[in-house]
């Protein structure tokens, strides 16, 4: 009866289908799970046996972009970023490896990418250097360079891409040509390159300290490709900031500068462009300090720290100075340098070198000279040597005494050629050219001539630019009575000697002297000329 009683079919129920669906979606997120756990552990496997960072592979790596032999002293790998960690890294010489390695580095820093390992793309996030020394060996005898390559270079042309390098910290020694010379040497505080691994140029972004003069240069740009056999020969441009540069490493100078520009050219000739601003300049053993700015175009050897001023103007004052030459030398710099001024004042150029508050002279200077000073421990005014042309247009000694009896001398001539100055006498201004040699602090001058309205004279002596002693001696071509130009006793003798004196028509030739310090010195006749 119950079989008789049964349905010919059943509806199933909907919670049972809901059951079967939830079971079978269940066993596709196994499946999925499964399937995932099986390639990660496949991945891990994979990664295992082809880590690409391990210490073979690193070497191998520095090897190649080194050309070179490399070691490394300690090794371990990270995970978390993926990369590794190397320590005590020598690039050693080629030929003679029992020498000091080339290139140190105290520590290198690796990170890549999860997502890299599994991509053809080759590329590190980031690389960091720490405590790298390069050392720098000058070029050969032959003239040939010794070259020396970063961890930057590649040759297999399978370089490894690199988003950023950081090598704060690195030290380069530019070794100098003759043994027992001083190295030149740069830190770069701060360095981060971008772009590494190919033959482009890379971006670069620098913290470095100058040594000479002392200061932080701050600096942007792009370098390279290096060039392996002719490291002087790899390119560089950019701009850059040097802040805070005490002068007073060259001994002889004081003061801050300033100085901002442009650059390109290769490593051993790089055209620079820019300007300078010294707002205390100051040259030792004197009193005065000034202002001193400059714009200028140069070239510097970055592998020697050489700079060829190729074209300067300084402005200090109310003169304008245009100069061109060197600071070259291995064992400290030479400084060698043209000048060439027009319509600028004789003082600012005096209150250069002497301490005293005003200077002897002032008028307007127009001169051509050749400067050079050798790094010798001296003062400044002791190791200054100059050669030089110069002249002097409505000069005034400030010496009352001096500029009185000039004075009194052009009226005494005018007086006796009757000159009319319906606005008064004419102007007692000095003009004055001449030949200055300047050696261990002594001014040497010769074919030295001044002229005012009615006198000329030619003179020739020194000038210590230490104790400021003058020694002047001359012969002076006047009309007017040299007797007029002192007072008392002298006069009186003046006068009794008088008669003595050369005639020329109605001039007379005079022997004088002019001596003493240049605050107090005198004017006086010279009866024992020198020959």
């Amino acid at each position: 009866m119950f079989l008789a009683m049964r349905p010919l079919y059943t509806v199933p129920s909907p919670f049972h289908t809901h059951g079967r669906k939830r079971s079978s979606a269940l066993k596709w997120v196994l499946c999925a799970l499964v399937g995932l756990l099986l390639i990660a552990t496949l991945g891990v496997v994979l990664l295992a046996i082809n880590w690409p960072f391990t210490k073979q592979a690193v070497i191998d790596a520095l090897q190649e972009s080194s050309v070179r032999s490399v070691t490394i002293a300690g090794f371990h790998r990270t995970y978390f970023p993926p990369g590794c960690v190397a320590e005590g890294i020598s690039f050693l010489h080629r030929k003679h490896k029992d020498r000091p390695p080339l290139i140190r580095i105290r520590r290198l820093i690796i990170e890549g990418s999860y997502a890299w390992l599994f991509t053809v793309q080759r590329r590190l996030s980031l690389v960091r250097v720490e405590g790298m020394y390069v050392t720098v060996p000058p070029k050969g005898p032959d003239g040939a360079p010794s070259p020396i390559m970063p961890v930057t270079k590649n040759t297999s042309g399978r370089a490894m891409k690199i988003g950023t390098v950081i090598a704060d910290g690195t030290v380069l020694d530019f070794l100098p040509s003759h043994p027992g010379k001083q190295a030149f040497q740069l830190i770069l505080n701060k360095l981060a390159l971008d772009g590494v691994g190919d033959t482009h140029p890379i971006s670069y972004r620098a913290t470095i300290f100058n040594p000479r003069p002392p200061g932080e240069i701050q600096s942007s740009g792009q370098f390279g490709p290096w060039n392996p056999d002719d490291p002087g020969r790899t390119a560089v441009s950019g701009s850059y900031t040097f802040r805070n540069a005490n002068l007073a490493f060259v001994k002889a100078l004081s003061g801050t500068l300033f100085s901002s520009g442009k650059f390109s050219g290769i490593l051993d000739h790089i055209e620079v462009a820019g300007t300078t601003d010294t707002p205390n300049f100051h040259v030792t053993d004197t009193s005065h300090t000034r202002r001193l700015t400059t714009e200028f175009h140069a070239a510097v050897d970055a592998t020697s720290g050489d700079t060829f001023l190729e074209n300067v103007i300084g402005n200090f004052d109310r003169t304008s100075v245009e100069a061109t030459g060197r600071v070259t030398g291995e064992n400290g710099k030479v400084v060698s340098v043209d000048l060439f001024g027009a319509d600028g004042r004789i003082e600012d150029l005096l209150d250069l070198f002497i301490a005293a508050k005003r200077p002897p002279m002032t008028g307007n200077v127009s001169f051509r000279a050749h400067v050079e000073v050798p790094p010798e421990p001296a003062s400044f005014i002791h190791k200054l040597k100059l050669v030089g042309d110069f002249g002097i247009g409505g000069g005034k000694f400030m010496n009352p005494n001096t500029q009185g009896s000039i004075g009194k001398l052009s009226e005494s001539a005018q007086k006796a050629e009757k000159w009319d100055h319906p606005e008064g006498p004419a102007p007692r201004r000095t003009n004055l050219k001449g030949r200055v040699v300047v050696r261990d602090g002594i001014a040497t001058l010769s074919n030295l001539s001044f002229s005012v309205p009615g006198a000329s004279a030619r003179m020739y002596g020194t000038y210590s630019l230490t104790d400021y002693k003058v020694d002047l001696h001359g012969t002076l071509i006047t009309t007017g009575k040299v007797a007029d130009t002192t007072s008392g006793f002298k006069a009186v003798l003046v006068k009794a000697v008088t008669p003595l004196f050369k005639r020329r028509a109605s001039a007379k030739i005079v022997n004088f002297k002019i001596t003493g310090k240049y605050q107090h010195t005198m004017v006086s006749l010279d009866l024992h000329p020198k020959k």
